[in-house]
C-alpha cells in the first residue's frame, strides 16, 4: 500500500503537476500579455500568434495543428515520456487559449488606451517573458525538453550531431521574430516604428531565457574558490574563522615543476569574496581562482 501511494505521489509530482502548471502558465502568458500587444515570442508559440494575427482563428487551434504531428516525431525519435509530457502540456495550453478566446471580457493587458504604447508593450514583454520562462523551466525540469521547435532541433541533431540543438532553436526563434516585422507592419508608419514589435519580441525572448535559467540553475548561488598553496593549514584556518564556511583539503601535483602542492576548495557567499581575497593576498606564493556555482546542496552554513 505504501509503495502504491509513493508511486502515485511521484506520478502526480513528476508528471501531472508539471504538465498542468506549465500549460496554464504558458496560456496565461500568451493570451494576456503576448497576443494583445502584437509581438511574437519565437518558436511554435510565436508562429501560432502570428497566424492568429493573419487569420480569424485563435492561436490555440494552430498550436493543436502543430503539436499533433510533433508528438509522433518526438514519440518515435526522442522517447515516450518526453513526447507525452511535452505534448500534453502544449495541448492544455491550446485548449485554454481557445477557451479564453470564447470568454467575453477576459482579462488582457493591452496598451490601446495608454498614452505610452511602447512602454506598455515593454511591460507586456517582460511579464509575458516571465510566464513563458516559468513554463519552459518546468517542462525542462520534468521531461528534459521544451517541446515545439526543440523537438525538431533534437531530431536534426540526432542525424547531424555537428548541428547544435540550441543553435537550431535560436535560428527558428529568429525567423519567427523577423517575420513579425512583416506581419505587424503598418504602411502608415516609418521603418523605425515598424521595428517596435521585433524589438519587443527580443526583450520577451531575453526575459524568457533569463527566467528559465534562474529557475533551472537555482536561487542558492554561491562562489567556489580553488586555492593551490604551500600554506594549507594557515589559509584554511583564516577562511573558516572569517567566513564560517568549511574548507576541503586535497593533494595536488604541479605538472610543470612536479612539486607536491595542497589544493583547498571552499564555497562561500558573494559578499564574502573580498574577505577570502584578502586572506589569499597575504600569501604571495599562492595561486587561486574562483567561479560561480548555480546551486548548492547539502550542509552550507549561512
Amino acid at each position: 500500500m505504501d509503495k502504491t501511494k509513493f508511486s502515485f505521489k511521484n506520478i502526480v509530482l513528476l508528471a501531472v503537476l508539471p504538465v498542468l502548471v506549465s500549460g496554464i502558465v504558458r496560456a496565461i502568458g500568451i493570451f494576456i500579455f503576448v497576443t494583445p500587444n502584437r509581438f511574437a515570442p519565437g518558436g511554435i508559440n510565436g508562429l501560432a500568434v502570428l497566424l492568429e494575427e493573419l487569420t480569424p482563428l485563435n492561436s490555440g487551434w494552430y498550436l493543436l495543428m502543430f503539436n499533433v504531428p510533433l508528438f509522433f516525431v518526438a514519440f518515435f525519435c526522442l522517447g515516450r515520456r518526453e513526447a507525452i509530457l511535452s505534448t500534453c502540456s502544449m495541448l492544455l495550453t491550446s485548449l485554454l487559449l481557445i477557451v479564453f478566446g470564447e470568454i467575453d471580457g477576459f482579462l488582457v493587458f493591452d496598451g490601446k488606451s495608454t498614452a505610452e504604447p511602447i512602454a506598455h508593450g515593454l511591460l507586456a514583454a517582460v511579464a509575458g517573458g516571465i510566464f513563458l520562462g516559468l513554463a519552459l523551466a518546468i517542462m525542462l525540469k520534468s521531461c528534459g525538453t521544451a517541446g515545439g521547435t526543440a523537438i525538431l532541433a533534437s531530431v536534426v541533431n540526432k542525424k547531424w550531431e555537428f548541428v547544435s540543438v540550441s543553435w537550431l532553436t535560436s535560428a527558428f526563434d529568429a525567423v519567427v521574430v523577423l517575420a513579425s516585422f512583416f506581419v505587424y507592419r503598418d504602411s502608415a508608419l516609418g521603418f523605425a516604428e515598424n521595428l517596435v514589435p521585433v524589438l519587443i519580441a527580443l526583450v520577451s525572448l531575453f526575459v524568457t531565457s533569463k527566467t528559465s535559467d534562474l529557475i533551472l540553475h537555482g536561487f542558492k548561488t554561491a562562489y567556489k574558490f580553488e586555492i593551490v598553496t604551500d600554506h594549507p593549514e594557515e589559509i584554511a584556518r583564516e577562511i573558516m574563522e572569517k567566513t564560517h564556511h568549511g574548507v576541503t583539503l586535497m593533494h595536488a601535483t604541479g605538472m610543470y615543476t612536479h612539486a607536491d602542492k595542497s589544493l583547498l576548495v571552499c564555497i562561500i557567499r558573494k559578499r564574502q569574496i573580498a574577505e577570502v581575497q584578502r586572506v589569499i593576498r597575504s600569501y604571495p606564493d599562492t595561486f587561486a581562482y574562483f567561479t560561480a556555482t548555480n546551486e548548492v546542496y547539502g550542509k552550507f552554513l549561512k
